[in-house]
């Protein structure tokens, strides 16, 4: 059998490769880290312009919901007047006076 120090790696080749791995997981976490950061900053200012959006929706809706009746009243046809049935026991009824033939 062979004892565990007959594979053993000399520290002069190990040293390197662990200091390169360290500085490859080091740099990927800072990576990483910047990119979380960047995340976390554009999640905000998405929340706060969606935030804004939905309050302006709302007024928005709230203005329609006031504005709906007086569209609905414009559109309706004006009713025509009907002209007053003159009567013909009323002696003024056919008369009307203009104000340049009457003088003080």
């Amino acid at each position: 059998m062979t004892t565990p120090l007959a594979f053993r790696t000399p520290p002069r080749i190990l040293i390197p490769k662990l200091v390169r791995s360290r500085d490859a997981w080091k740099a990927k976490a800072t990576e990483r880290k910047a990119q979380r950061k960047a995340l976390e900053i554009r999640v905000r200012d998405l929340e706060a312009s969606r935030d804004l959006h939905r309050q302006r929706a709302e007024q928005l809706q709230q203005q329609v919901a006031l504005l709906e009746p007086q569209l609905a009243a414009a559109r309706r046809p004006a009713p025509v007047p009907t002209p007053a049935p003159k009567n013909a026991t009323d002696p003024a009824a056919g008369t009307t006076t203009s104000p340049s033939s009457t003088s003080p």
